[in-house]
């Protein structure tokens, strides 16, 4: 392994339209996390305009409070075009995906005017080339953390990630996990009977499989960019189990079973069914919150006042603050 396998590195991934939301979930760490068991953390910019996303998330490092000097802000290039992360970069690849920014009316808003959607998966997994510890946790800017917690909750003693496994039943799920076992080539007698990791985060997962992965998906399609830059479909968490699954129908030695202790507020979800998470926001095992921005704009004012008062109450954000990052993201979002 790579460094102390009692530290943990973590990656958020961050875009220019909820870059705000990069507060709390800093706040979060500087209240529940400790530095002597956190190795890094790094802010991987997934925008067309780095510089101006880098300039806009600078006054925010300093809510890491101790941990600010193990956060480092990375752009994209770093860990898509670096030394040795790609095999082969055809010209269609530079036109396309490393110069689409350069292309009016196809220009998009992620990662060199990429479709940002994709680049933040591309991105997630590319994290692992720059991840200072051999147990990394990958985080998208809306997870924060609830209260404090210790590495055996996300891996356990033989190094296996742990998270919760879930059927296949969603069309979205099957579809993605679909498209990455061809991707990868892989075949799976039964998906009726499998069972998958989740693809929410956060989402724990050794270095060394990931980059495992990336090597062969390198040496298939010449990069990780190339793959998701094409008509192809996979998911970045699918891929890995897809990855794991060739081996191992049960996901060993890489992932292990274990309960959720994640809350996600979605947009997609009824006001009753985001009233009935919130009134779950007390339960001390909960270790993180999913805060979708458009999903608290659904709420009642009574209850968003309740999941404002519970930061506060976690010592993570006071209702001003909460309510402005929510306001600075929701006007960005449109």
């Amino acid at each position: 392994m790579k460094g102390n396998p009692t530290v943990l590195s973590f990656a958020t991934i961050v875009y220019s339209k909820d870059y705000p939301l990069l507060e709390l979930q800093a706040r979060s760490f500087a209240r529940f996390a400790d530095p002597a068991k956190v190795a890094s953390i790094h802010v991987v910019l997934n925008d067309v305009d780095e510089t101006t996303l880098r300039a806009r998330i600078e006054p925010i490092l300093a809510a890491y409070g101790p941990l600010q000097s193990k956060v480092r802000v990375v752009g994209g290039d770093e860990i898509l075009l670096g030394a040795g992360q790609c095999t082969r970069r055809s010209l269609g690849d530079r036109l396309l995906i490393e110069g689409r920014h350069r292309i009016p009316f196809v220009r998009k808003g992620g990662w060199r005017g990429n479709n940002g959607y994709r680049t933040q998966q591309v991105l997630k997994l590319g994290a692992a080339r720059i991840a200072e510890a051999e147990q990394m946790v990958i985080l998208d800017t809306k997870n924060l953390f609830l209260r404090s917690f210790a590495e055996a909750e996300f891996f356990s003693d033989g190094g296996a990630a742990r998270l919760p496994f879930i059927s296949v039943k969603s069309d979205f799920h099957r579809n993605w996990l679909h498209q990455s076992l061809d991707a990868l080539h892989v075949t799976v007698p039964d998906l009726e009977a499998l069972k998958t990791t989740t693809f929410s985060t956060p989402f724990p997962v050794r270095r060394l499989l990931v980059l495992e992965m990336l090597d062969e998906i390198n040496e298939r399609y010449g990069s990780v960019q190339s793959l998701f830059g094409s008509r192809r479909r996979p998911s970045e968490f699918m891929l890995l189990n897809a990855f794991c699954l060739r081996s191992d129908l049960a996901l060993r030695p890489w992932f292990e079973d274990a309960p959720s202790t994640a809350l996600g507020l979605w947009p997609t979800y009824s006001q009753q069914k985001l009233e009935d998470l919130i009134a779950r926001i007390d339960e001390p095992e909960l270790l993180s919150l999913g805060l979708h921005n458009r999903a608290v704009s659904m709420l009642t004012p009574e209850t968003r006042d309740r999941l404002f008062e519970a930061l506060a109450r976690r010592g993570i954000s006071d209702r001003e603050t909460t309510q402005s990052v929510l306001n600075a993201t929701a006007s960005l979002a449109g």
